[in-house]
């Protein structure tokens, strides 16, 4: 999450947020939701919330309240929609042109497979890509024997995960991509 609690106003804003969330279950349970599931999309939602306040182009046009609550209505209605519960949102709200919640669902499979993939594949991935370390380097901090191993393992934990990301991601959705 690129957005860290950088100032008590933050902070401050954070623990409002956290105070919301039995009104927010509450919505949640209303739909159909489970406790349990109310509770991760809750989580989910905040994390959505946080990316989308580290971006400097984001403009909030709501209450932040608000705008949690309708990330968690659309969260469920993804949700539903991949366990086949029938839930069907107000049309105001399916209506919605704004592609950041695909993005983001598009993030959360990509995420999820990172992390099914296995420690060492996740930690050559973050130094190449995330630190942008040379395969030398990443053969010493890894204990391969040299960097045209790395290469080959980055290529395998890739295709793994692009194997994954498939697998999790719901059979209409890959039909549209």
């Amino acid at each position: 999450m690129n957005w860290s609690v950088k100032s008590k106003e933050q902070e401050k804003e954070l623990r409002n947020l956290y105070k919301k969330f039995p009104d927010i279950k509450k919505f949640l349970l209303s739909l159909g939701c489970g406790t349990d599931t109310a509770e991760d999309i809750f989580q989910e939602a905040l994390i959505i919330y946080c990316r989308k306040k580290s971006n400097p182009d984001f403009h909030l046009h709501t209450e932040p309240f608000f705008y949690l609550k309708s990330t968690c209505k659309l969260l469920w209605y993804n949700e539903s929609r991949k366990t086949k519960n029938t839930f069907e949102l107000p049309r105001e709200v399916s209506d919605i042109q704004d592609d950041w919640f695909e993005k983001e669902l598009r993030l959360k499979t990509l995420e999820n497979a990172i992390n099914l993939i296995g420690k060492k594949c996740r930690e050559i991935l973050h130094l190449f890509y995330g630190k942008g370390w040379s395969m030398t380097d990443i053969a010493y901090k890894v204990g391969l024997r040299n960097d045209k191993v790395v290469k080959a393992q980055k290529y395998r934990c890739i295709q793994e995960a692009k194997k994954l990301v498939i697998q999790l991601t719901p059979s209409e959705d890959r039909l549209t991509h």
